[in-house]
């Protein structure tokens, strides 16, 4: 598993394997609340709390059932993907440069590095003043 698509690969199919496991567990369980209601008395509030057992582990075992068709699925469609060698290939490379927090665009969430002042702390001058007010280091 030296790779992405191995990785990927690999969760899908545990995952499947995990939800179907737990899926066949809740049918067991719901099998036996419905033996536990057929046997309850009629007018007995544990008939109708076994019936609401069964109908809610039933429920969770559907969710189950679902969710192992689902990684089924994605394991199938890992299995159709290019695959990456190493996962270095996935950081990027291509960085252009540092943005200016006061050039920044207004729709951009800027992260500052630790120590760097905030935009908040940076003085807004318009570009063509900027030569007044810059401090030479």
């Amino acid at each position: 598993m030296a790779t992405v698509k191995g990785h990927l690969a690999e969760h899908h199919k545990r995952s499947a394997v995990f939800d179907v496991n737990v899926a066949s567990e809740c049918e067991k369980l719901r099998k036996a609340f419905e033996n536990l209601e057929t046997h309850a008395d009629s007018g007995d509030e544990l008939k109708k709390a076994f019936g609401d057992a069964k109908a809610s582990i039933g429920r969770l075992g559907q969710l189950f059932s679902g969710h192992a068709a689902y990684h089924r699925d994605a394991g199938q469609n890992v299995e159709k993907s290019a695959d990456v060698d190493d996962l270095d290939k996935l950081v990027p490379t291509q960085i252009s440069g540092i943005v200016d927090p006061s050039r920044a665009p207004s729709s951009g969430r800027l992260v500052p590095r630790s120590g760097q002042p905030t935009p908040a702390d940076m003085p807004k001058v318009d570009m063509q003043f900027e030569h007044l007010v810059k401090v030479d280091d």
